[in-house]
């Protein structure tokens, strides 16, 4: 176990992964066959990401289980990644929903002592494993859907927009957006493009600007999410829609994907270790540390409180 979670770390922290290791499923359907009996899902899981496959519809759900806020940490980017490529790999898999076992907590974002007070050789790895986990889910071939039940900041929202559709909870109490400058810290050129294409230009500016996190119905407003839900009513919803994109052609709605999401991929690729650099460059910056440190002792604060 020791050696598989070494190796995973080296595969993230080296850049090798590809972006989807799968070939285009032309044509492929993974219904079950009329007479036979279904399927039995099948589960695997890691320390932080529980994985149900469902071999009769061809559907995955990974669930989110990092207490206590699912913080975007490199373990949990490392699973994350290893656990999608998984489904990749798998050809009885065509459709992801992405979800969180915490109560009223989608993702809380990337992880900030990831962030403070660490060396530069960690801050590249932990940058690269950022960067890996949005390649693999903004440019999955499979359909990617994100049942957003709880609060869900900075790269908790990065997640969200960047499946193919985001139903969440009604409860105005959830909120959903890219927050970074209310840390200080800025939102990279990729996290930008993906906001941008989902909300337009503008919403996209004011939002990042003001580092807005946007209760539900005002997410939904904005267009942030495409449709709100009961909470208990959360995931057969998100099973509807996942059945309404599966039915389908693989191969036609890959290659629309694919064509949509092709410049924004390739922007990052192209300028991988130039984005680590600066990446590291702004965030050992010791004002940068300072309103990390000043952002974590708040925390500390308001949960001793």
């Amino acid at each position: 176990m020791a050696a598989a979670s070494t190796l995973a770390r080296w595969i993230v922290r080296s850049g090798v992964l590809p972006l989807s290791r799968r070939p285009p499923a032309w044509g492929r359907a993974a219904r079950q066959p009329p007479g036979l009996p279904l399927a039995p899902a099948r589960a695997f899981s890691n320390n932080k990401i529980l994985v149900e496959l469902d071999e009769s519809s061809g559907v995955a759900t990974m669930k989110f289980k990092s207490p206590p806020v699912n913080s975007l940490s490199l373990d949990f980017l490392t699973e994350f990644c290893i656990s999608l490529e998984k489904l990749e790999n798998n050809r009885a898999c065509r459709g992801v929903i992405l979800t969180s076992a915490i109560p009223k907590i989608f993702s809380s974002g990337l992880d900030i002592t990831e962030m403070c007070g660490k060396s530069t050789e960690h801050y590249a790895e932990f940058w690269r494993a950022v960067q890996e986990m949005w390649l693999r889910v903004y440019g999955c071939n499979m359909v990617m859907i994100a049942a957003v039940n709880g609060s869900s900041p900075a790269g908790g929202c990065l997640i969200a927009l960047s499946c193919d559709y985001r139903i969440m909870v009604d409860n105005p109490k959830f909120s959903i957006g890219l927050n970074e400058t209310q840390l200080g810290i800025v939102a990279p050129f990729w996290f930008k493009d993906t906001f941008v294409n989902v909300v337009g230009q503008r919403i996209a500016e004011r939002s990042l600007q003001l580092g807005a996190l946007h209760p539900a119905p005002e997410a939904l407003k904005l267009g942030v999410v495409d449709e709100l839900v009961p909470e208990e009513k959360l995931q057969e919803r998100a099973a509807a829609v996942m059945a309404q994109w599966l039915a389908l052609p693989d191969h036609a709605r890959q290659i629309t994907k694919s064509m949509m999401r092709k410049t924004v991929l390739d922007r990052l690729i192209s300028h991988r270790e130039e984005d680590i650099q600066h990446f590291i460059s702004f965030n050992s910056k010791e004002s940068i540390q300072k309103s990390l440190r000043m952002y974590m002792e708040m925390l500390r604060k308001k949960k001793s409180g």
